[in-house]
């Protein structure tokens, strides 16, 4: 086993995908699925939570916006917890911790389902919310970053393009099966009924579901770069996250900008998505709710595309090129939506499959540290943007609406202007095609 750290560069040709790893894939996409579902349920039910867990008598406004940031608590704990679970990652196996981040998760969610309300037990209510929160997000702290490298240690380098591709639209699931949730609970029980109860059937079938997947999760096997490591006694010695920190801070920061651009187009259009479209035009819950279903299934279906791209083009050419594609499809969505209400649903899939375009990023993620601390590498940089960065994407665009309706376009805007930077910069390490 080759435990050299994989050129940044375009791979040269390898051999189609094997159905063993097409396996190790999907089963390590529907863990994640899974556990995106239950972190995720969370933003889809805001105006839901805010009445149930704020004071009655706090503007509407001002609850949500108290709840988006119960919601940010979640992605500010996954650094922290994404270092904690990559430290044993990296000591004793990435299928161990993989699997233990899938248990946490579960439960979290299941104390959610069963958590009395602010008129029950007062104040107590949101903060024991936020504490449940706080575990959720250092569960998928660990399970993101270990799924993208759990997926890319079992493939070949010049397939890890098209296997992170795969990977991140097989985690998307997990959004998509949050929001049908949604929607179903929306036209089975009227709004008073969701209020009083209906809510907590959505976190009581999210942890059930991911106590399910770890059953099928134990059929995986370890990696063969871990496997190799042990084998030849090159596991890391003393604190992982100090010697990456130490060694490879500019990888993280590269790592950095290769993945922001993606994550911020899944939380506005995917998370925030259907929110911002109740909030800015007063569309109701279940059309909402379905343009954010479509727009995270056209992040589904760009992101095998974008995979595709990333190994056939190299890195830096596939990023360069995507970047204004993106976009483009931003500007096409955000320019016609205002004045044309049919088209706000539907257009919604093409700025998510612009979005999806982008997803292969983690590749260079994945490609900037060597094996011994691969996975604390990868988990402090994809944390960086999914914890703290994301985590202040809703109340930030929250805060700046009332005085700048557009400012989701230029977020994601900003986004696509780094892609294409960062990808010109990388071309200079891309092969010829």
């Amino acid at each position: 086993m080759d435990l050299s750290q994989p050129r940044a560069g375009r791979p040269p040709a390898a051999p189609r995908l094997t159905l063993g790893q097409m396996r190790t894939l999907a089963l390590t996409s529907l863990g994640g699925a899974l556990e995106l579902f239950d972190f995720v349920l969370f933003v889809y039910f805001v105006p839901t939570l805010a009445q149930v867990f704020f004071p009655a008598t706090l503007p509407s406004w001002l609850a949500e916006l108290q709840t988006f940031t119960v919601f940010a608590v979640g992605y500010f704990a996954r650094p922290v917890g994404g270092v904690l679970i990559a430290h044993f990652g990296d000591r004793i196996g990435r299928k161990r911790t993989f699997n233990f981040t899938l248990t946490l998760m579960a439960l979290a969610t299941l104390g959610m389902a069963v958590l009395p309300s602010y008129e029950q037990w007062g104040l107590a209510a949101p903060v024991l919310l936020s504490a449940l929160r706080l575990v959720q997000g250092m569960a998928v702290g660990g399970e993101v970053a270990g799924g993208y490298l759990f997926g890319a240690e079992h493939m070949p380098d010049a397939r890890r393009g098209t296997a992170m591709g795969l990977v991140a639209s097989g985690m998307t699931v997990g959004v998509v099966l949050g929001v049908l949730l949604a929607m179903l609970l929306h036209m089975v029980f009227t709004e008073a009924e969701i209020l009083a109860f209906a809510w907590r059937f959505a976190f009581a079938i999210g942890g059930g579901l991911g106590l399910v997947s770890l059953l099928l999760r134990k059929s995986l096997e370890e990696t063969p770069v871990f496997r190799a490591l042990r084998e030849q006694d090159r596991l890391v010695q003393g604190l992982p996250i100090r010697t990456v920190l130490r060694d490879h801070g500019r990888d993280v920061g590269v790592a950095i900008l290769a993945y922001w651009p993606f994550i911020a187009h899944f939380v506005v259009l995917s998370l925030m998505g259907p929110t911002l479209l109740q909030s800015l035009y007063h569309m109701p819950p279940v059309n909402a709710l379905l343009a954010g279903c479509l727009a995270t299934g056209g992040l589904m279906a760009g992101a095998p595309v974008s995979g595709y791209l990333f190994d056939r083009l190299g890195q830096g050419r596939a990023l360069a090129l995507v970047a204004p594609v993106v976009l483009a499809c931003d500007l096409i969505y955000f320019l016609i939506v205002p004045d044309h209400p049919a088209l706000r649903v539907p257009l919604m899939l093409l700025a998510g499959f612009g979005g999806g375009l982008l997803a292969a990023g983690s590749v260079i993620v994945v490609r900037r540290f060597p094996p011994h601390v691969a996975y604390s590498g990868v988990s402090l940089s994809l944390n960086l943007v999914s914890g703290l960065i994301a985590g202040l994407t809703p109340m930030l665009i929250s805060a700046l609406l009332p005085w700048a309706p557009s400012a989701p376009f230029w977020y994601l805007a900003a986004a696509c202007i780094v892609a294409a930077v960062l990808g010109f910069a990388l071309k200079g390490q891309d092969r010829p095609a």
